[in-house]
Formats: structure tokens, C-alpha cells, sequence
């Protein structure tokens, strides 16, 4: 029987199928605008009124980003699927000590990167293969976001225990500040007052400390399900345990910015800057089309992790049918349109006109690319899953597997095969391959957590 913490709480409901998508969209919708917001900041406002250099710095600068971003998102969904689990034991008042407790980690560690980064500047930029011709953007650039990155710890923080809260519409809310925010101060620093790549990352730093303030006044209000309260005595237990939940996304962040690296340092051997600049933009597309199907896995985590909590079997299993179902139409649906509007996808980005090398060697890569999206959604949703049924294990050899081993091979060994073709097929080879390896671990694993055919125990009740 439940209790009635778990009846009031938002994440408690029991579903339909309708009821629970309408629940993901505003976390769907959130990701979905802050990746269009970031891509407008650095890609249309960079590329078209400060230079294509300038974005290559930016794409130089993106895997230390990716890297530490990966710090934030961890202790986010790790955080996350463990207060939302406590909430399902009916331990809500030790939820919120858990939040404040995380969020107190989340500033120290952006404190240290900030510390360490801006120490060794230099040396991190040229092995991340800075130029003498772009190294100077890449200081601008890196600097100020650099210096940023207590702010940039919480953006994350904030919007993942939105949904945690039971109240996911106000991370689409957040994501439309910083992007109002950004695309504001993109127009006044780079159009207006010319400060080129110094305002694209102001802009950026700006929308953050929006996203910042919205969530300080939602979270020092009591009357949400999760708020700010007296910090966890526990502190470094509380660290194991999110860490331990939240590792896949570590592992992902980090396996990326090795692997945007590698793919930089490819570009930049077989055409050189221009290379860099032709895969920022399509690794911007990228970005924006796939953060639909990290919205959809980060809406759902919370209901996971609660429904875990409370053991409640027959929930984990039809919820996961419903997703399995709903990213099944997306993905074809993502493929198609892409096939369909590449050039005005492109244009967004580079004119084809004042471009024409750049622009055509972009569409050559859309020729192919799309295919990526129709298995990329099914590996984000399991790792995200596992992550909110507390297995940070099987995320991250989903996590590992997908952003490092099938990521990096590919854009090594398949370029030395087919040129340019081969950067381009790179990506969806490593994604149809992480596809088969998340069908193994989702299949070997169906009766450990209630999404099997067979009514057998959760994983849980064997820990007792």
C-alpha cells in the first residue's frame, strides 16, 4: 500500500500513456530550447557576425567544456534518482537535505575547475589543439566561461530536480529565460557593440546567471517537494552514492570531449580549419535534434527512480513500454525530417552563397548522417534509465561503449578508408553498434527491475 507521501507526490501518479508524455514534454521541451538557444548563440550569431575561425575556437574550446559539464550533469541526475527514490520510501524531508547537500558540491567543484582551468590555460588549450591562428579567440572564449563555472555547476542542478519536484514546466520556463537571455545579449555584444567571440560567451555566462536566479527563488520556497533545508550531515556518503548513480553521465561527458577532440584533430589533418568549422555545424544540428531524446530521458528518470523506491513493479514495466514506443516514432520521425529539410537545416548555420565550399561540404555529411537518430534515442533512454534505477554500472557500459569505444574508433579508422565520406559515417556506425550493445544489457537485465515479462523481484528487494 502506498503511503501518502507517495500518493500526494507528483511523480507518485500512476500514468496513462498520455498523462505521462504530457508529464516528459515540458523536460523534452526544456532540453529541445536550450540546445536551439546554444546553436543560435554559437552558431548563427558566431558564424555569420564574427567568422568561422571564431567558431572553430569555439569547437577547440567545446570538449573541456563537455568535461566539466559532465561534473554538473552527474551530480544532476545522480542527485536526482536518489532523492526521487527517497521520495518513493516516504523520506521526503531527507530528499531535501540531499538537494542542498548536492547543491553545495556542485559550487565547490565548479570553484576548483574554475581554479584549475584558468591555472593552466594555455597548456589545456594547445593540447586541445589550439593554433597560433585561433589561439587568441580560444583565451577570449575560455576565459570568461572558465570563470563562470560555479554558476554553470547549478544551470543543470536546477533543471533536472524541476521534474523531481513534480513541477517540470518550470525547466521549460528556465530554458526560455537563458534563451531570451543569450539571444538579447548576443544581438547588444556581438551585432551592436561588435565585441565578437568575447559576447558570444558573455551572452552564455549572462543566460546561466538567469537560469540561476529563477531557481534560487523556486528552491528557497518550502511549500515545493524539493527546496532548499538543513544540508546532510553524510556529506561524503551522500558523494558516493550520487556519483556512483550518476557516473554514466560523467562517463558520457567525458568519452564526448575525447571524442570532439578526436574528430577536431581529423578535420583539422584532411582540410584543415575549414574541417572544423564544417563538423562544429553539423555537430550542432546534432546536438539541438538529439537533446529531444535526452529531454525525454531525463523527464522520465524521476518517475523511474520513485517507482523503484517504492517497488512498484508493474509501473517500471508499463512505463518503459510506453517510452520504448514514444522514441520508436520520434526517431523515424527526427530521420525523416532531416532528409527532408537538410539544406534549410544547413542554411541556418552558413550561407550558401557567402559559403559555398563550406555550405556543400556540410550538405555531403547530411547525406548520411540522419541515419544516426534512428538509433541514438533508444541508447540515451536506457542509459538514463539504469542511472535512475541507482545501476550507474549498466548506464556506463552503455555510456562508455556509445561515447568512447564506438565514437572514437570509427572517426580514427573510417576517414583512413573513405576520406571525408568516412568522417561523415562515422557517427551513425558507432550509434547502430551502441544500439546492439544497449538491446544486450536491456534484454540480460528485463527481470531485474520489473520490465520483463516475469513477475519476479526487483533488484531492490534482494539488497534487503
Amino acid at each position: 500500500m502506498e503511503t501518502s507521501q507517495q500518493t500526494q507526490s507528483r511523480i507518485g501518479r500512476n500514468f496513462s500513456f498520455w498523462q505521462l508524455i504530457r508529464f516528459i514534454l515540458p523536460t523534452l521541451a526544456t532540453s529541445l530550447f536550450l540546445s536551439v538557444f546554444k546553436t543560435i548563440d554559437d552558431g548563427l550569431f558566431v558564424s555569420n557576425y564574427v567568422g568561422k575561425n571564431a567558431l572553430s575556437a569555439i569547437n577547440i574550446v567545446f570538449p573541456f567544456g563537455m568535461l566539466t559539464g559532465g561534473f554538473a550533469i552527474m551530480f544532476a541526475a545522480g542527485g536526482s534518482a536518489v532523492c526521487a527514490r527517497k521520495m518513493g520510501e516516504g523520506k521526503p524531508e531527507l530528499a531535501k537535505r540531499d538537494f542542498t547537500s548536492v547543491t553545495l558540491i556542485a559550487l565547490m567543484t565548479g570553484a576548483l575547475i574554475a581554479a584549475l582551468g584558468i591555472t593552466f590555460q594555455e597548456p589545456i588549450l594547445r593540447l586541445l589543439g589550439a593554433t597560433d591562428l585561433l589561439m587568441e579567440d580560444c583565451k577570449t572564449y575560455s576565459t570568461i566561461l572558465w570563470l563562470a563555472q560555479p554558476i554553470s555547476m547549478l544551470c543543470p542542478l536546477f533543471d533536472f530536480f524541476y521534474s523531481t519536484a513534480g513541477k517540470p514546466h518550470y525547466a521549460m520556463v528556465s530554458s526560455l529565460l537563458n534563451g531570451a537571455m543569450n539571444i538579447i545579449f548576443d544581438i547588444i555584444f556581438i551585432v551592436e557593440l561588435q565585441w565578437g567571440i568575447k559576447g558570444a560567451a558573455l551572452s552564455t555566462v549572462l543566460g546561466e546567471v538567469a537560469v540561476c536566479l529563477w531557481g534560487l527563488n523556486f528552491y528557497t520556497r518550502r511549500k515545493h517537494e524539493i527546496c532548499f533545508a538543513k544540508p546532510n550531515r553524510h556529506m561524503l556518503h551522500l558523494l558516493g552514492s550520487v556519483c556512483g548513480t550518476g557516473i554514466s553521465q560523467l562517463v558520457n561527458h567525458v568519452a564526448m570531449s575525447i571524442s570532439s577532440f578526436v574528430a577536431n584533430m581529423v578535420m583539422l589533418k584532411l582540410v584543415g580549419e575549414d574541417g572544423i568549422a564544417a563538423y562544429s555545424i553539423l555537430g550542432y544540428l546534432h546536438y539541438m535534434l538529439v537533446s529531444a531524446f535526452i529531454g525525454i530521458a531525463d523527464g522520465i528518470a524521476p518517475v523511474f527512480s520513485f517507482n523503484f523506491g517504492a517497488r512498484n513493479k508493474e509501473r517500471i514495466k508499463r512505463y518503459f513500454w510506453y517510452a520504448v514506443k514514444f522514441i520508436a516514432v520520434l526517431s523515424i520521425s527526427v530521420m525523416a525530417g532531416c532528409f527532408i529539410f537538410s539544406r534549410q537545416l544547413i542554411s541556418i548555420y552558413v550561407s550558401e552563397a557567402k559559403e559555398p565550399e563550406l555550405f556543400a561540404m556540410v550538405m555531403q555529411g547530411m547525406h548520411i548522417f540522419p541515419v544516426t537518430f534512428l538509433f541514438s534515442g533508444f541508447c540515451i533512454f536506457a542509459t538514463g534509465m539504469f542511472a535512475a534505477l541507482s545501476d550507474g554500472k549498466n548506464s556506463s557500459i552503455i555510456s562508455f561503449l556509445r561515447n568512447c569505444v564506438f565514437s572514437i574508433l570509427p572517426i580514427i579508422v573510417l576517414p583512413m578508408l573513405w576520406g571525408m565520406n568516412g568522417v561523415w559515417f562515422a557517427v551513425p556506425v558507432g550509434e547502430c553498434l551502441s544500439f546492439f550493445v544497449t538491446l544486450i544489457v536491456l534484454y540480460s537485465n528485463r527481470n531485474n527491475y520489473g520490465y520483463g515479462r516475469k513477475n519476479i523481484a526487483l533488484l531492490i528487494d534482494s539488497q534487503d
